[in-house]
């Protein structure tokens, strides 16, 4: 029926009520006022013989599977339009647009800031300590990742270029691993005695941090004895 609602080979006719015009003349005490049809709704037709598809509606349900191009770098509840793939209008007017809303799934391991990406990767003590060479995920597969020695609980270590798209554009953010130095809960007796030994020469040469936090902390001990 073309959106027309009516049977083919039939047109909708003019309301009787209205004579097409939509509206009607409504006295209301003195004042003569126009109001909308109450037969055809302000249409100013009806559909006499409604064509058997849309049951004079204009419109039928016909499901339909549409190609939609992702953008690079699209975020969790960004929405992509599709010019004229929406509803009708009516008596086959011009079609609506059709808002897609995307919702980007959870990575196993990657945590998105802006353009960047964050990663949490965890290492051994020994690792931190001496120095490592680590494999950590990107997007693009499984990357070397050279950890420094001495490298510090938290301290995060970028991988440039390995982040998300910057709007659409071919430049990336950053990977940003941050290391997370894992304490053993338990050590066999070989690492124990080793561990042993480490705490005794470390008793001896202790860290600048550690140094300082015990000489802060016996002022503030004999600070308190005073009071």
């Amino acid at each position: 029926c073309a959106g027309t609602g009516a049977k083919p080979g039939t047109r909708p006719e003019a309301c009787p009520t209205c004579k097409g015009h939509g509206v009607v003349q409504q006295n209301a005490g003195f004042l003569r006022m126009q109001v909308t049809c109450p037969r055809c709704g302000g249409d100013g037709e009806r559909i006499a013989h409604p064509c058997p598809s849309c049951k004079g509606r204009g419109r039928v349900l016909q499901p339909v599977t549409l190609e939609v191009r992702i953008p690079p770098g699209v975020e969790d509840g960004s929405r992509i339009r599709l010019s004229a793939q929406g509803a009708p209008g009516d008596k086959g007017g011009r079609r609506g647009d059709l808002f897609c809303l995307v919702s980007v799934r959870e990575h196993p391991f990657l945590k998105r800031h802006g353009e960047h990406l964050v990663c949490e990767v965890p290492i051994s003590f020994p690792q931190a300590a001496l120095g490592a060479e680590v494999e950590v995920p990107t997007l693009d597969g499984a990357r070397k990742l050279t950890v420094p020695a001495g490298t510090q609980p938290g301290d995060i270590l970028r991988l440039k270029g390995e982040g998300m798209p910057e709007g659409g554009r071919s430049r990336r953010g950053d990977l940003l691993v941050q290391i997370q130095v894992e304490v053993p809960k338990k050590l066999s007796p070989e690492q124990e005695e080793l561990m042993r030994q480490y705490a005794k020469a470390e008793g001896r040469n202790p860290s600048p941090k550690q140094k300082g936090f015990l000489e802060t902390l016996k002022d503030y001990f004999k600070d308190e004895g005073k009071a």
